[in-house]
């Protein structure tokens, strides 16, 4: 339990911890932003244990001014983020996730890439594919907008690596959203007695819902390259992707009718939060052990009821918390510690 007044340090100190469980801040848009004014470099060190471990494994980060960033895993340098991602893991819920139900298709998006990025390293690789490929059509639509000659098998290469990093991005995402939707509505039940009904479905406007795993990497692919040609006079006068895995989205019902519509702000929030709980559960049983909950200033916004859901559901897990109170955390198994100045302080 990190405690302090505003300003202090508190989530900064979150901040590096989540640094090593998706190789970037949460709060900063670039890395440079975590350098401290005035200084050369950031430098960050993590140790930690497994479930039942005595090894301690150290992760460490140095964040230069210039030049690119250094990782080490025990010391021997790692040769890209891909290396380090899914060595620890965490799960973070900070205020910014109580709009992952009424928020815009990216934060929901990011939500499935940064959960499946913890799990599988492949994913990262074909999201780092995906990522390119799209960059680099998108300046081919700029350039064919403008006036530019572009060979018309560009088209199709990119539209093919595309389609087929995609697919395995969508095969994932869609297996994914069903567990989370089957865990999503067990903690729901609980919070609200079962009184109400959530059901999440992985939306694409390429791919069927109903295709299996198998066939969305077979059958997918196809799929994907056929809407992505189709659509290229259209990206042409827009300059614009309109169509691929990057424009998909996570539908959220609740008793069948649409929860961005009709939810309220409580029920809204409490699929946000079984989400969040529900992401630890399939990392749980992905992994054999539970992540590392990250829970920053979060509990302030939910009610007395909902605050006192998570913390039952997260005991026997480990959480670290921020808050400008205190008093939501009694017990002999809590730790306090107080942030003031950019200082941590142990009680």
């Amino acid at each position: 339990m990190i405690h302090g007044e505003n300003a202090q340090g508190k989530s900064n100190m979150l901040e590096g911890i989540y640094f090593f469980a998706r190789g970037r801040s949460f709060r900063a848009s670039k890395d440079k932003e975590l350098i401290r004014f005035g200084e050369s470099e950031a430098s960050l060190s993590l140790d930690f244990t497994r479930d039942e471990s005595e090894r301690t494994t150290t992760l460490t980060a140095i964040i230069p001014s210039q030049g690119k960033k250094v990782i080490t895993r025990n010391g021997a340098k790692l040769s890209s983020l891909k290396e380090m991602i899914g060595t620890f893991r965490a799960v973070l819920f900070c205020p910014a996730h109580l709009n992952l139900v009424d928020g815009g298709p990216s934060l929901r998006r990011s939500f499935l890439d940064i959960a499946l990025s913890q799990l599988y390293p492949g994913y990262i690789d074909n999201l780092s594919q995906y990522n390119r490929a799209l960059i680099q059509r998108t300046a081919l639509l700029r350039d064919a907008a403008a006036g530019k000659r572009v060979d018309s098998y560009m088209w199709e290469i990119y539209a093919d690596q595309l389609a087929k990093s995609g697919a395995r991005i969508a095969a994932k995402r869609f297996d994914y959203v069903k567990s989370l939707s089957e865990s999503v509505s067990d903690f729901f039940a609980e919070m609200t007695s079962g009184k109400e009904t959530p059901a999440l479905t992985y939306k694409s406007d390429a791919i069927d819902g109903d295709m299996t795993f198998d066939d969305i990497i077979t059958e997918g692919e196809k799929l994907l390259f056929d809407s992505i040609t189709a659509s290229l006079e259209k990206d042409i006068k827009y300059s614009v992707n309109s169509r691929g895995i990057h424009r998909d989205d996570i539908a959220v019902r609740i008793n069948q009718k649409d929860a961005r519509l009709y939810a309220s702000q409580g029920q809204r929030r409490s699929l946000a939060l079984s989400m969040k709980l529900a992401e630890g559960e399939i990392s749980k049983k992905a992994t054999g052990e539970f992540p590392v909950f990250l829970l920053d200033d979060v509990l302030s916004e939910l009610d007395s009821n909902r605050r006192s859901y998570i913390l039952s559901c997260l005991q026997n897990r480990q959480i670290i918390v921020t808050s400008c109170e205190n008093d939501h955390f009694k017990g002999d198994n809590v730790k306090f510690i107080t942030a003031s100045g950019g200082k941590i302080i142990e009680q």
